[in-house]
């Protein structure tokens, strides 16, 4: 690395670093292995083929298939995504909507609510869901039913018992990135089908990717090979979907602002572009719900500008609002009607409720995190017990698991020693949950690895769960690196960093050729950086509708955002800025995202805040 000169004390940016390249070179993005992350190819899941043929049986005998999604933002997408591709390819097909508080494997109850609503289903059709559903299955195999089981989490010994499975993660399949989404796996299916026996509906089937790339980030899948692309294609399938909203509303100062109440679906670019071709209306009602859910979302101020649509609306406003029906215990309904019901107005009212939903999901947060960090936890920080609906034990797990840097598993509170236990893990990308559980009779996991399902036969057996975290915890960090730095790259006048703040033109190339290589989520993450901040001249505001929000603006004219950070910040960096002023100090330091911001056609270069780091005096 570079050495940073000084002037009195303060670094200048040495212009022979290339703040990319140094940021590649830490992050170890070599040239080669950003080629290699980008290839699209993969191996044929095991037994596609034969699932596309018996599609086809199905289809050409006008058997009655249904299908049995999951319930999460990765089972909406599998179902919606298979409801509309299936019937656009001329399938009989129906979309069974499930009970989350079954959980997420398929049952018999599911099984008799189908067939008392369609008796005369031949064939079932899973998605997200299904491998690990034996009791399910065997219901459905009673009834005489073709069972198609699409999935992707890890088959578990002795197998599925299906007529056939499709499943990156089977006990036999080689597929070499087995991180695909469920409606990922469907749509592998289905466009399969598509070019053996439909491959003049190539166009339309495609237009599905959509879906698949909405599973893929809302299910935290690797954003490496063929996923990426996948990712690219959903947001710009959104993008031909989204409306700008019309300028129609007086502005205090002169001219009009927008009106997204006034924005009309229908003069999106796709929608104008499948009006102008015969289709199935289940096909049609999905890209015009997704639509009207991002009208929904420029509605309460999320979607703004086309940029703002992108893998960070997926994975922080789509797919949340789409899980918080059964964070809350309200009905899942409104989440398929969105995609599914056949007038608009419908559809925009579903929108509206799952948001609305979604602002509950958040407070009851708050209020639940409360409790678990205040009150009576005696086998924290491994286990936590809390009262809030089951739905949310996942979020919750996560939120204690980012708070103590390790794996956590949040249950319900037993009542005696015999109770059954059960709620959610969640662990860091170096651990495990699932593998360190399964040596254990009477305690298991089902799921992800660092995202689960945790069941204990017997809550006399809780305090094994937690000495089981506890050591597995331990050998997995003797092979872990915890001793990293909290950005990528550092900025400020410290003789630490790696470039001044004081000329921001480095910093938007840096921004420009990163943003290069979207998407970026899980597995392949976007840069954080480390700021240090002098207090001396630092301009702090609060800003947004309740002044909820902190600005900081440096000397150099770097605008530091810094989200629902007022109440708490706002009178102590102020403080700073005062005593700044009077004497000697430090910097402040943070952990931020660098991004790029145009306003009236003026392009800046802007961080927003993560966390504060240090205060140096």
């Amino acid at each position: 690395m570079s050495t940073l000169h000084t002037v009195d004390g303060h670094p200048l940016i040495d212009k022979d670093i290339d703040l990319f390249e140094l940021l590649c070179r830490r992050r170890g993005w070599s040239v080669q292995y950003l080629k290699e992350i980008e290839s699209t190819e993969h191996d044929e899941l095991l037994d596609l083929a034969e699932m596309v043929e018996a599609l086809e049986d199905a289809r050409a005998a006008g058997k009655r298939i249904t299908i049995a999604p999951d319930f999460d933002m990765d089972g909406i997408s599998s179902g919606v995504l298979g409801y509309a591709g299936l019937s656009e390819l001329g399938f009989n097909i129906e979309l069974h909507l499930p009970d989350y508080r079954r959980g997420h494997e398929l049952t018999p109850e599911d099984i008799a609510e189908i067939h008392a609503k369609w008796p005369d289903t031949q064939v079932l059709l899973t998605c997200d869901g299904g491998v690990n559903s034996h009791r399910g299955i065997a219901a459905a195999r009673a009834l005489g039913w073709t069972t198609l089981v699409t999935d992707h989490h890890e088959e578990l010994a002795p197998g599925s018992t299906a007529d056939i499975t499709v499943d990156p993660c089977r006990i036999d399949e080689t597929y070499a990135h087995t991180g695909i989404c469920g409606a990922h796996v469907l749509y592998q299916v289905i466009e399969a089908y598509t070019r053996v026996h439909r491959s003049e509906k190539l166009w339309e089937i495609r237009l599905l990717r959509l879906f698949a790339g909405l599973g893929t980030v809302s299910d935290v899948m690797p954003v490496l090979y063929e996923n990426r692309q996948l990712v690219r294609d959903s947001i710009s399938i959104a993008r031909l979907l989204r409306v700008a909203a019309p300028k129609t509303i007086p502005n205090p100062w002169g001219g009009f602002g927008p009106d997204p109440d006034a924005i009309d679906v229908e003069q999106s670019t796709l929608m104008q572009l499948l009006r102008t071709e015969p289709h199935h209306p289940a096909f049609l009602r999905a890209f015009e719900g997704f639509a009207i859910v991002l009208k929904a979302f420029a509605q309460v101020g999320k979607i703004r500008d086309v940029d703002d649509l992108d893998e960070g609306f997926f994975g922080f406003y789509l797919a949340p609002a789409m899980n918080s029906p059964r964070r809350t215990g309200r009905p899942l309904d409104d989440c398929f009607a969105v995609f599914t019901a056949a007038g608009t107005d419908d559809k925009l009212n579903a929108a509206r409720r799952v948001i609305e939903s979604n602002e509950l999901r958040k407070q009851l947060i708050t209020e639940h995190m409360e409790v678990l960090t205040t009150g009576d936890q005696p086998l924290a920080p491994w286990v936590y017990f809390s009262n809030a609906y089951p739905g949310m034990y996942g979020l919750l797990a996560n939120r204690m698991m980012e708070l103590n840097g390790h794996p956590v598993v949040v249950v319900n509170r037993p009542t005696g020693p015999d109770d059954f236990v059960s709620g959610s893990g969640r662990a860091p990308g170096w651990f495990d949950i699932i593998t360190s559980l399964e040596p254990h009779g009477g305690i298991s996991a089902i799921g992800h690895q660092q995202a689960c399902g945790v069941r204990v036969e017997r809550a006399e057996r809780l305090g094994d769960l937690v000495a089981v975290l506890h050591e597995a915890t331990q050998a997995a960090l003797l092979a872990v690196d915890t001793d990293v730095p909290s950005g990528d790259l550092v900025l400020g006048p410290d003789a630490d960093c790696d470039a001044s703040l004081d000329d921001l033109q480095p910093l938007f190339e840096l921004v420009r050729r990163t943003e290069s290589l979207k998407p970026f989520g899980h597995s392949f993450t976007a840069p954080v950086v480390e700021i240090a901040i002098e207090p001396l001249g630092l301009r702090v505001d609060r800003i947004g509708s309740e002044a909820q929000h902190l600005r900081l603006v440096t000397r150099s004219g770097l605008s530091c955002l810094w989200w629902n950070a007022a109440e708490e910040k706002f009178d102590v960096v102020q403080g700073l800025v005062q005593r700044a002023s009077r004497t000697e100090f430090g910097t402040l330091r943070f952990t931020a995202t660098l991004q790029l911001n145009t306003f009236r056609g003026d392009t800046r270069v802007q961080a927003v805040i993560a966390e504060q780091i240090t205060t140096s005096a």
